[in-house]
């Protein structure tokens, strides 16, 4: 007789494939290749066809753990999928249906500074010039360029916010509603770009537009606002150069007018246009009145021999000798004071002392205000031998193609990179993992 059994559950039969498995820790059933209802109607069946079953469950239940398994994909691959599969097909299809056109306009331009030298040349000296790079000059207008000054310039000839809304332009590239200046000047940083080479101190622009004729004329702006910045320095750099020996110019000439101005008034004061001239008159008039008074002098001592002193003629010569002897003194007195109770002002001699102090006073004012021109006239040689340029040789050429966006180039390398910055951070947390172990 065949032997009935009760049919088996599902439970009991896992738990008769693999005796671990508890029915509680399996609370939903596995995916089965071959469900185990379906050998139930077997249950009553023969010990060997029973074996057979059992056989059967046990390679349909392992069947059904590879299968899920296999269907089952790893958080591993999950991340990758989400933080670098996803958004690199985004962009990939952004720069394949949405993004716009961009023009793009190249200028190159060099700035130099020109020395002009003195060179000696067999009939007589020539100018030279010398041409050497201004590497600093030309970051100063690298960094103008991509400054809000130029895009305050720019906007007096241009609409910049026109320009970067343009239709043409996609939702992600073109410049927000309203933007605030520091946005505008934000987004002109990121459509214009400049580069230094630094043993030669050329420049190069390149500027980007959503249409042609904008990327030219934006080009030509930035050349011109170049252009203007330059002779500013150029400028700058000679008043600099002459100003200090313009005030000692200044100061020097405002001495000699003081000088002047006293020698002015002392002449005014005094009533006397050269104490030198007036001495010389007054000699002039005491040399003949000393020579008088010597021969009245020599008459008097002869006449004193021959005749009386009472005689009329010792007297008119005693007399004569007197007066000039009087007048003598008295043209002395106008020269010199000796005795002190007169000013020494007053003579010509005080005179002549004050008006040599002036005339002292005038000439190294006007020594010094020779001097400073000197140096004011080497100085503004000094400035305008060295100028700075700005040379453009390779000028802004309207586009004919867009060079941008890089349709294939961009979504590969926005690939590349959230690959390598997932692959950083799996690699960082597997570290971490590590070291709990």
């Amino acid at each position: 007789m065949i032997e009935t059994r009760p049919p088996l559950d599902d439970e009991r039969l896992r738990s008769r494939m693999d005796p671990k498995l508890e029915p509680k820790l399996e609370p939903k059933p596995a995916r089965a290749l071959v469900p185990a209802a379906w050998l139930r109607p077997l249950a009553n069946a023969p010990e060997t066809a029973r074996q057979i079953v059992d056989q059967v469950e046990r390679i349909a239940t392992e069947a059904n753990r590879a299968l899920e398994s296999r269907t089952r994909i790893p958080p591993l691959w999950l991340s990758f999928i989400a933080f670098v599969i996803i958004p690199s097909f985004v962009a990939s299809v952004y720069f394949a249906f949405f993004a716009a056109d961009q023009f793009a306009v190249e200028t190159r331009f060099a700035v130099r500074a020109i020395e002009l030298e003195a060179v000696a040349t067999p009939k007589g000296e020539s100018a030279a010039f010398t041409f050497t790079p201004s590497g600093q000059n030309a970051y100063i207008v690298t960094s103008y360029i991509r400054s809000r000054a130029i895009v305050s310039d720019v906007l007096a000839k241009l609409d910049l916010r026109a320009l970067y809304r343009r239709p043409e332009a996609d939702f992600w590239a073109r410049l927000r509603r309203n933007a605030t200046m520091e946005q505008l000047t934000d987004y002109w940083q990121s459509m214009v770009e400049t580069t230094v080479d630094a043993n030669s101190s050329l420049v190069t622009v390149n500027v980007r537009a959503f249409r042609k004729e904008d990327a030219y004329a934006l080009a030509n702006a930035i050349v011109a606002a170049s252009e203007a910045l330059v002779n500013r320095i150029s400028e700058r750099a000679r008043r600099d150069a002459t100003a200090m020996a313009e005030r000692d110019v200044r100061r020097a000439f405002e001495a000699v007018q003081a000088t002047l101005s006293d020698l002015h008034k002392f002449r005014d004061e005094f009533g006397v246009i050269d104490p030198t001239l007036t001495g010389t008159e007054i000699g002039k008039l005491l040399a003949p009145l000393v020579a008088q008074k010597i021969k009245l002098e020599s008459e008097l001592f002869v006449a004193g021999h021959e005749l009386s002193p009472d005689a009329p003629t010792v007297r008119v010569l005693r007399e004569q000798l007197a007066s000039a002897e009087k007048q003598i003194k008295e043209l002395k007195s106008k020269l010199t004071s000796n005795d002190g109770a007169r000013s020494s002002t007053s003579t010509v001699a005080g005179i002549l002392a004050k008006f040599e102090e002036l005339e002292v006073r005038k000439a190294l004012a006007e020594r010094f205000y020779a001097l400073s021109k000197a140096d004011l006239d080497r100085a503004q040689l000094r400035a305008n031998r060295q100028s700075i340029y700005l040379t453009v040789f390779v000028p802004p050429a309207a586009p004919e193609i867009s060079r941008y966006p890089h349709r294939l180039s961009y979504p590969l390398l926005i690939f590349l990179g959230f690959a390598i910055v997932w692959s950083i951070v799996v690699l960082l947390l597997a570290t971490i993992e590590d070291h709990r172990l």
